[in-house]
């Protein structure tokens, strides 16, 4: 097991926490808008045997404002990038994370080698954000706690109530981010070259696979594989899904 740790990048007034683990090659995870790196902890152990594994969190500010948009989202995770020195990256995103690595991937060609993405955002769907909250809180975590991993649940649970609390000052304005997110296009897609793989949960309740099919033919270079699960499937399937990220 790979020691995940905790550090903090500042950079043009941004400040991001992310995490650190393993060597080799360069892997930038990018998780579901309120989970950390505590949350796939299983998930970045796995990774981090093989490569050298950053998780940022995507809770973090400019010049002490939190932000919420995607540009500014891949205006920091750019700089990141740039002082690391990373090149021939695998980018992988879940759920929000995976709309945040679509818009990533759209001005970094160079430097993204593969994309991954897990059930993830960057299309319009078709319901509010009061019904995405009800989805998400009421029918996913309802399954997943069936499952017996709770330990993983309970870091997932944690994680969020953590985030909702830390955003309670700005959470009007982070909230209406989300839901342009949701009910907007704004990934251009034909200009995401990159060869890409999407894995995706066959019973998720917030994406469908009718969506995942969408992210599909919009992207040129793309393959689709159906993995049993939710929306959160990774989490508790990490084994299957380190198996699929290196196919």
């Amino acid at each position: 097991m790979m020691k995940q740790n905790l550090r903090l990048f500042k950079a043009g007034g941004a400040s991001l926490e992310y995490f650190e683990a393993g060597s080799q090659t360069p892997v930038v995870f990018l998780p579901a808008l309120g989970c950390s790196g505590t949350t796939y902890k299983e998930v970045i152990d796995l990774l981090s045997q093989s490569c050298h594994v950053f998780v940022p969190n995507l809770y973090f500010s400019i010049n002490n404002y939190a932000i919420s948009r995607l540009e500014d989202y891949v205006g920091v995770l750019q700089e990141f990038i740039k002082i690391k020195k990373l090149t021939n990256i695998i980018l992988i995103g879940h759920s929000y994370g995976g709309a945040v690595a679509l818009k990533l991937a759209e001005s970094n060609k160079k430097n993204i080698s593969k994309l991954i993405l897990v059930d993830s955002a960057g299309l319009p769907v078709p319901y509010s954000l009061t019904q995405l909250f009800y989805l998400l809180f009421v029918k996913t975590w309802h399954e997943l706690k069936y499952t017996n991993q709770l330990s993983i649940l309970g870091r997932l649970v944690w994680d969020f109530s953590f985030f909702v609390l830390k955003s309670l000052p700005q959470w009007s304005k982070t909230t209406k981010e989300i839901g342009r997110v949701a009910q907007e296009t704004q990934i251009q897609f034909q200009n995401i070259h990159v060869p890409t793989l999407l894995l995706w949960g066959k019973t998720d309740e917030i994406l469908s696979l009718e969506y995942a099919e969408k992210l599909h033919k919009l992207l040129p270079n793309s393959k689709l594989i159906k993995v049993e699960g939710n929306h959160d499937w990774l989490l508790f399937r990490y084994k299957e899904f380190g198996k699929l990220c290196f196919l």
